[in-house]
């Protein structure tokens, strides 16, 4: 496949995960962005595969595209609470409040993790 085709194919394959999303359909929409991510690994992508794995209750699934959805990113505040919400429910609450910490450096104003954050510290 050439770069246009690859490109091409991910964008469809990241918008049909997106209606599945919105649906609540999260095990086809992971299937979707998994193979979005095979044509190109967009942070966007990668950060809502690890919001479905949330949702569908595999936490520790959801770090890993959680985290690379943080290095790809330019502003990846989401992806950071959404790191940090997955790290809680595994029980790893000092690593949550860092990441929650950056994400609250990008977004001061961002409501759901300064909930979180203050779930955790109490």
């Amino acid at each position: 496949m050439n770069e246009q085709t690859e490109d091409a194919v991910s964008f469809q394959e990241y918008e049909i995960g997106r209606r599945e999303m919105a649906a609540g359909n999260y095990a086809n929409a992971i299937e979707h962005f998994r193979i979005s991510i095979r044509h190109y690994p967009h942070f966007k992508t990668l950060e809502l595969l690890g919001e479905c794995l949330l949702a569908m209750g595999d936490h520790v699934a959801s770090i890993v595209p959680l985290a690379a959805a943080v290095g790809l990113g330019t502003r990846e505040f989401r992806a950071l609470y959404l790191l940090s919400k997955a790290l809680v429910q595994i029980g790893k609450h000092e690593d949550a409040l860092k990441y929650l910490d950056r994400a609250l450096e990008m977004a001061p104003d961002f409501k759901r993790a300064r909930e979180l954050r203050s779930q955790i510290t109490g």
